[in-house]
């Protein structure tokens, strides 16, 4: 892997807007990114409250800096902030990768693009006409949400701990598709259900050693996707390699929206085996 640049006076800044975003994985994975072209950048994590959002993305603009992604929390706050929000942004209603074109900020929303690419590249699993349960109802689950059924799903289910939340994205999903089959149930209820394809989009798993649903309960007949990515393998993705179901995690969401964002903000390619690797060596493991 090159060695990145060093820094100077040319030099682009990227960065990473959320609170917290210590243990982010997007700094190491786009500095490889940069180092790998030989592209004078560097990305660079900002630790941002929601207070503080609106004075941090006034003082980074006027700073010169060329772009920047949103976490939590800030993905439907950054939105009053922009000059543009691309239509994927604006129909998902969040965003979490912004470009300054000399203090114009465009925003958009990779999240989408990249499930749909982690489904086919790490999955090979073609949504089309295909029946979806979604776990969650936050702005990754709404992403994900729009994603399937712009690929064409037949039947979108919507699970998630407050049921207000799933049922107003399930709404916002019906405004925009009003001829698909979109439906919520009470993600304690889950019985009845037998998609081929399972999505967790909360955070349950993640460090937890908790499980969002028992696969008991749910009899997935194809696929399960966590985008929980530590551990890598979570108690939902143990229990779908043991019944044999095709299976991921989320760190090809992770990989595949960040060489979005990349892409969105330097118009080159993104040296995505890099970017792979980078992510790999950040979770300590060796692929």
């Amino acid at each position: 892997m090159s060695a990145p640049p060093a820094f100077d006076g040319a030099t682009a800044v990227y960065g990473l807007l959320g609170h917290p975003v210590r243990q982010s994985l997007s700094p190491a994975m786009h500095n490889a990114a940069f180092g790998s072209l030989a592209i004078n950048a560097a990305y660079l994590p900002f630790p941002t409250p929601s207070d503080k959002l609106e004075a941090a993305v006034l003082g980074l603009s006027a700073a010169g800096v060329k772009g920047f992604n949103l976490t939590l929390p800030h993905k439907t706050a950054i939105l009053p902030m922009l000059s543009e929000i691309l239509p994927a942004a604006r129909a998902i209603g969040a965003v979490n990768t912004v470009r300054n074109d000399d203090g114009r900020l465009s925003g958009t929303n990779t999240d989408g693009e990249g499930f749909l690419r982690s489904l086919a590249e790490d999955l090979s699993f073609d949504p089309t006409g295909k029946e979806a349960l979604l776990l969650g109802a936050g702005g990754a689950a709404r992403a994900i949400a729009f994603a399937l059924l712009s690929a064409g799903v037949s039947r979108l289910v919507i699970a998630n701990r407050t049921e207000a939340r799933a049922e107003s994205l399930a709404a916002d999903c019906k405004a925009r598709n009003p001829a698909r089959s979109i439906e919520t149930v009470s993600i304690h209820d889950l019985a009845g259900t037998a998609p081929q394809l399972l999505v967790n989009a909360t955070t349950v798993g993640m460090g937890d050693g908790k499980n969002p649903v028992e696969l008991e309960a749910v009899r997935v007949r194809e696929a399960v996707i966590d985008i929980v990515y530590h551990p890598l393998e979570t108690p939902l993705l143990t229990q779908a390699k043991a019944v044999g179901l095709a299976h991921a995690n989320g760190i090809g969401m992770l990989l595949y929206q960040g060489a979005a964002a990349f892409t969105f903000w330097t118009h080159r390619e993104a040296p995505v085996k890099v970017m792979r690797a980078a992510l790999l060596e950040g979770m300590g493991t060796e692929k």
